[in-house]
């Protein structure tokens, strides 16, 4: 055999993205560097939010490191070799989802967890990346146009994914994966007459959502958004001491380790839900908008490498994780400053919750695989 023959299967592999340079590993390196920016960012605040916890904060960064092991061995495949296994992967998701409402890990008053002994992980975080995947790759499994019975097919797949993650109970998780099934539906070329009708449906069936299906905490949590004053001890506690926390923060931020809100333990779930608020308070409005910049630059060069990407499936992947990315983002801070309910959901690779960190970054793998590499 020559010498040359190892490197000769790694070009040829068909199940690898090669190149002769050193940009065969990393794909997009602003895009990598820009993650573990953000990545290094989240440890230094969850420091701070967890109360000094070193523990808490050295379990995030194994999650970290995992996570990005398999981001890089994820985006050395090729899109053609995974796409007809994620178009199955949406059984694996409904098989957890239905095993965690059977099965649930001890310990919590939710099912929402499944415990391996080793490790607790929550399967609607999990669902929430292969939901939209699989989707894609039903939607463009044929070069034609999705059919009329596709479009009610994977919108069917998303309802069921939706029931199954609102049954734990996490109606917030559930409506975020419902959405999450929808992007790429939609960015697929889902027909305009179609969306109005679903949109009609909702309004006649909101009424009876209201009534009858959503439980007396949810209600109550919309019913707190609209005037979080009316129970400032109790409901409305959440919003009132966030609120309290971003607005003292001002420009600059009372200091690393030095806000009261958060260090005293007045803003609950401050190292997951509720970290942006203990950014705010300690870096103020300049360290809100430094980490805005990061996640725009980390968005715009996933959509940069949409736009270059050559097929379809390739195309409407990225954008939908993409967007997905956004949505996280601003479902938290909308959240965190009282514009919208509190759901429940972590600031995307800053709040601490190492099921959430593997999955965005497995999502990040996906994307930088779709990157093309000139030799």
């Amino acid at each position: 055999m020559s010498r040359r023959a190892p490197l000769d299967y790694e070009i040829n592999n068909p199940l690898i993205n090669n190149s002769y340079s050193f940009s065969w590993l990393f794909k997009d390196l602003p895009l990598f560097v820009s993650l573990c920016v953000v990545l290094g960012f989240g440890l230094f605040m969850l420091y701070s939010a967890s109360g000094q916890s070193i523990g808490m904060v050295s379990r995030q960064l194994i999650y970290i490191l995992l996570g990005l092991l398999l981001m890089l061995l994820v985006a050395q495949l090729r899109p053609e070799s995974y796409k007809n296994i994620l178009m199955n992967s949406y059984w694996l998701g409904l098989l957890l989802l239905v095993y965690v409402l059977i099965n649930p890990a001890d310990g919590y008053e939710t099912n929402r967890w499944i415990d391996l002994g080793f490790f607790n992980f929550q399967p609607s975080e999990i669902i929430r990346l292969l939901l939209p995947l699989s989707l894609v790759a039903y939607l463009c499994r044929r070069e034609s146009r999705p059919r009329i019975s596709d479009w009610f097919i994977t919108t069917i797949a998303a309802f069921i994914c939706f029931y199954l993650v609102s049954r734990q109970p996490d109606l917030g998780t559930g409506l975020i994966v419902f959405v999450s099934g929808m992007i790429p539906i939609f960015l697929a070329g889902l027909p305009y007459r179609i969306i109005l009708g679903y949109l009609v449906g909702l309004a006649i069936i909101a009424p009876y959502i209201w009534s009858n299906v959503l439980l007396e905490y949810q209600r109550q949590r919309v019913l707190t958004l609209l005037n979080p004053e009316a129970d400032p001890l109790g409901t409305g506690w959440n919003i009132n001491q966030s609120q309290t926390a971003i607005g003292s923060g001002g420009l600059t931020g009372k200091g690393y380790l030095s806000g009261t809100q958060s260090q005293l333990d007045f803003i609950p779930e401050s190292h997951s839900d509720f970290i942006f608020s203990v950014i705010a308070e300690e870096l103020g409005l300049i360290g809100i908008l430094v980490m805005f910049l990061l996640y725009g630059f980390i968005i715009w060069r996933v959509f940069r490498i949409s736009y270059q990407s050559e097929t379809n499936f390739e195309r409407i992947t990225c954008s939908s994780l993409g967007f997905i990315f956004l949505l996280f983002i601003l479902i938290n801070v909308l959240m965190v400053i009282g514009i919208i309910p509190i759901v429940g959901v972590p600031l995307p690779l800053i709040s601490q919750g190492g099921t959430s960190i593997v999955v965005h970054l497995l999502a990040f793998g996906v994307i930088l695989s779709m990157k093309k590499i000139s030799r």
